[in-house]
């Protein structure tokens, strides 16, 4: 009995092959051939950029749309909860200092 060995793609390569397969003058069963990948393959590909193609125009200038962009809830992307754990870090600082000054008199 032979193992089956599974191939392994490159994104470039992945990129190659949807964009081939919706060029007008060729089908996805001649790309199949082409490449030697089967046309689920392919079909998976191609539903996976179409879903993500939608990123790439997002605007990034915006925390908050890049935020929503990437999956997170308002308030919860890495960015933001480092900014608020930074706030919290400051104000801990300055209790501390504050604390201290009261001690001394």
């Amino acid at each position: 009995m032979q193992a089956i060995v599974r191939r392994t793609f490159a994104a470039k390569e992945k990129l190659n092959v949807v964009l081939e397969s919706f060029q007008r003058d060729t089908t996805i069963e001649a790309v199949s051939r082409k490449y030697g990948i089967v046309r689920s393959v392919i079909n998976h590909w191609r539903e996976e950029f179409i879903s993500r193609a939608e990123q790439i125009f997002t605007d990034k200038r915006s925390r908050k749309e890049r935020a929503v962009s990437q999956g997170f809830e308002p308030g919860q992307s890495p960015e933001e909860l480092k900014r608020i754990i930074g706030e919290y870090a400051t104000q801990v600082e300055i209790l501390k200092k504050v604390q201290g000054l009261l001690k001394s008199r």
